[in-house]
């Protein structure tokens, strides 16, 4: 960041991970001197839930946000079977990602109406100066895991129940994110990750 987006157009080719989400974070330099970009956002979200979940085919996961974490997220969890709702501040932005992505968007007073295994967080919610979500514990509904994107390093009040960090700490999301990235380097499989099975 911030560039994923604005390197775009330097690239000569990009993975469909990027093509879709329209962001990369990552880029190789063939020997032709070509630059081939790669998005590993995705790997980041769906190997630790792999890791965790049974399968990811048929489960339901609220998806937090519609930005570029939020993309990564979607597409990445649809390509693995998964039903995935969003739920953004502006509807707009939600719809748009749903579309694109054959998920379900959807407003905050349709949450009583589902349960969900997953809830992931790809809000800026705790990373500056943006207003804490705060999550009412007597409407909760069961939920095997939360996850979270930001890389903010206090989470925010809604994030600090003992579970949602419990669960999936964001730094799981940088360490499996970074081994894609590592193969994709040097071509080899990254190093086995005993501290983010």
């Amino acid at each position: 960041m911030p560039y994923k987006e604005a390197i775009l157009p330097y690239l000569d080719n990009t993975d469909s991970h990027t093509t879709k989400i329209g962001a990369c974070n990552t880029v190789v330099r063939a020997q032709d001197g070509k630059l081939y970009g790669f998005n590993t956002d995705t790997s980041g979200v769906v190997r630790p839930l792999e890791r965790r979940l049974t399968t990811l085919q048929d489960a339901k996961i609220l998806v937090l946000g519609a930005g570029g974490a939020a993309r990564a997220a979607v597409f990445g969890l649809k390509e693995r079977g998964a039903e995935v709702f969003i739920l953004n501040r502006s509807l707009a932005p939600a719809q748009k990602l749903a579309r694109r992505a054959h998920a379900r968007s959807m407003k905050r007073a349709d949450l009583k109406k589902f349960a969900f295994d997953v809830i992931i967080n790809a809000t800026p919610v705790g990373m500056g100066n943006t207003r804490e979500l705060r999550c009412r514990k007597k409407k909760s509904r069961p939920l095997r895991f939360r996850h979270d994107l930001r890389s903010a390093r206090n989470p925010p009040a809604a994030t600090r129940e003992k579970a949602w960090s419990a669960n999936h700490p964001r730094h799981r999301m940088f360490v499996h994110q970074a081994a894609r990235q590592f193969e994709i380097w040097t071509g080899k499989p990254a190093p086995r990750m005993t501290c983010c099975r």
